[in-house]
């Protein structure tokens, strides 16, 4: 019988040589290329880049590598990367380029920005270049906090703004004049690249303004200066409609905010497609006790698009329980190219959502789109929490511990074969996690209370007033579904989720794609054989990849057939050694 170890060993094997393969594809290509210098001269020439057939080459190869997505508010084409923009690609030029002179923004702005008090209104939830400031600054929203007014911000890393100033506006009227305040900038937490996340946070001084709030802030450098650019302060909820609307602003203010127990909060949705990851992520997210959920969309494929419209349209039309709320988030873009920030500045999304809907949330959940925060020993969120706080009166967070399932080992929960298949769910197809957990510093997620948090994290509490509450594993755990670190990690069977949401998810399921006739599922359980073939495709781009790099002139046909040659025997020896070990398999199976 064919042992867990058995099959390490051989996926090992299978691993090794596979790489060993690939590698000596490339470096052969690379040495019989360089030893060939007429040919790595034509290459490098102007003239491979000024014929026919490369222009078009070049053409089809940008139109299959360049995802085009259409926007839930607008169409993203995801940019060429260079080694300057590029994570883990950080170079000296880039950070010096950043920290020098600001450069010529390319960020649009829809056509609602429109000229009054003498100054322009950015437009909120875009990414605005703060003009007349000593370095690049970029505002995506002005939210409204109790005593401050909060920018949301990218900047220069490390650039300290020694002058800055904020100008609050309390009226539209034409000869109102601003109140001057200074502001704390804060970079939030940071990564090695040239901008970081970041808030600036204007002070209200309520006693001078009888507790109004601030319609707009702009931004300068002189206490005399006119800000070029202002800010609409956007989650004051209905107040100053009227005298706003007046003014002739046709800003979007939300017909209806209601408080919710539960707010959730998923940062960049990048390059998205699999519509039956995000239906299942908000059904299951709704019966855990979810009131809101909030995507930020950089990207996303036409069937994630139509899930979205859908969800909005029966909430707008008061058919829906569940809010789902959809932020732009297109990066600013310097030159042409998008500015450089690692992940999709997740930091920044996950401030703006605290800080957006904190007023309207007693709690909020901060995961990702593969994530599940599962109550062991609670029907609900609300359960668990409620508990939690009569043991430890003083938590704000409750942290989940990190565990993986396997989206390469399909394992339905029993009973559950047909609908894991027909809704393409990954909880009812996915019951074999690792058998390790990670420890609390590691991978986990949480849910806090938002009115006690000064500065959240991805994976914990930066700043805030009290404790995090670290669950026991047999009280919470966070399922993370994703393709495997390790092959070779012990893995548990775990079906507590299916045995206690799997009925009800599969009835939610059923109603949500009855929504949705014609859209694609986007995703089903891998198995090992079409890992196999991936593999076996991968090595055949390469095999393209250098013929058509090679074959660039009629008389290179020598060097052509010793590189094919070369190709196919290192092929060839590839899929013996994978015979040989399919044989060794069966073998021991047989004997088993």
């Amino acid at each position: 019988m064919v042992t867990v170890q058995d099959r390490c060993r051989v996926l090992q094997l299978h691993g090794g040589v596979y790489i060993v393969g690939v590698g000596s594809i490339i470096i052969l290509s690379i040495v019989l290329l360089h030893t060939q210098t007429d040919v790595w001269q034509l290459i490098t020439s102007r003239k491979l880049s000024d014929s026919n057939w490369t222009t078009t080459l070049q053409s089809r190869y940008r139109e299959n590598v360049t995802i085009t997505s259409e926007l839930y508010r607008g169409n993203v084409t995801t940019p060429k990367l260079s080694r300057e923009n590029s994570p883990g690609l950080l170079s000296t030029a880039s950070l010096e380029k950043a920290k020098a002179k600001p450069v010529q923004a390319t960020t649009e702005s829809p056509e609602k920005i429109r000229a009054t008090l003498n100054f322009v209104t950015g437009n909120p939830q875009t990414f605005e270049l703060v003009e007349g400031v000593s370095s690049n600054l970029y505002v995506y929203g002005a939210l409204w906090d109790n005593n401050r007014v909060r920018l949301i911000s990218i900047k220069v890393q490390n650039f300290i703004f020694r002058k800055l100033l904020c100008v609050l506006y309390y009226s539209v009227d034409n000869n109102a004049t601003g109140v001057i305040v200074k502001p704390v900038v804060k970079e939030l937490h940071t990564y090695k690249s040239p901008y970081t996340s970041a808030s600036v946070s204007c002070p209200i001084k309520p006693e001078e303004h009888k507790g109004e709030i601030p319609l707009f802030v702009g931004l300068v450098e002189h206490p005399t200066a006119k800000p070029k650019k202002t800010f609409f302060v956007e989650n004051r909820g209905q107040r100053n409609k009227p005298e706003i609307e007046k003014a002739g602003y046709k800003f979007e203010f939300p017909q209806k905010e209601v408080p919710m127990e539960f707010t959730v909060c998923i940062p960049a949705m990048f390059g998205l497609k699999d519509a039956a990851q995000l239906v299942e992520k908000i059904e299951m997210t709704r019966l855990l006790g979810a009131g809101r959920v909030v995507l930020y969309n950089a990207s996303i494929a036409s069937n994630i698009d139509a899930v979205l419209r859908m969800y909005t349209r029966e909430w707008a039309q008061g058919r829906e329980t569940l809010e789902v709320v959809v932020l732009p988030w297109k990066l600013p873009s310097e030159n042409g190219k998008l500015i450089h920030i690692p992940y999709w500045a997740q930091q920044l999304a996950i401030d703006d959502c605290m800080y957006r809907y904190k007023r309207l949330s007693k709690y909020m959940v901060f995961d990702d789109i593969d994530e599940f925060l599962v109550p062991i020993k609670h029907d609900s969120w609300s359960a668990l929490v409620a508990e939690r706080r009569r043991l430890k009166p003083h938590s704000i967070g409750w942290l989940f511990r990190c565990s993986m399932v396997s989206k390469d080992r399909p394992s339905p929960g029993s009973g559950f074969e047909q609908d894991s298949a027909r809704f393409g769910s990954a909880i009812l197809g996915l019951t074999s996690r690792e058998q390790y957990v990670y420890p609390p510093g590691d991978r986990p997620k949480l849910i806090v209370d938002p009115t006690t948090i000064e500065e959240m994290g991805v994976h914990l509490i930066w700043q805030g007033r009290g404790t995090t509450d670290n669950l026991p594993v047999d009280v919470g755990l966070l399922y993370h579904y994703r393709s495997p670190l390790s092959e070779c990690n012990p893995q548990t069977k775990d079906t507590r989720m299916v045995d206690r949401y799997g009925k009800r998810l599969v009835d939610r399921l059923k109603e949500i794609w009855s929504k949705l006739p014609g859209v694609e599922l986007g995703w089903t359980p891998f198995t090992a054989a079409d890992k196999s073939k991936s593999a076996a495709l991968e090595v055949v781009v390469v095999v393209v990849v250098v013929v058509v790099v090679v074959v660039v002139e009629e008389e290179e046909v020598v060097m052509v057939v010793v590189i094919v040659v070369v190709v196919v025997v290192v092929i060839v020896i590839i899929v013996v050694v994978l015979v040989v070990l399919l044989v060794v398999i069966v073998v021991l199976a047989i004997g088993g």
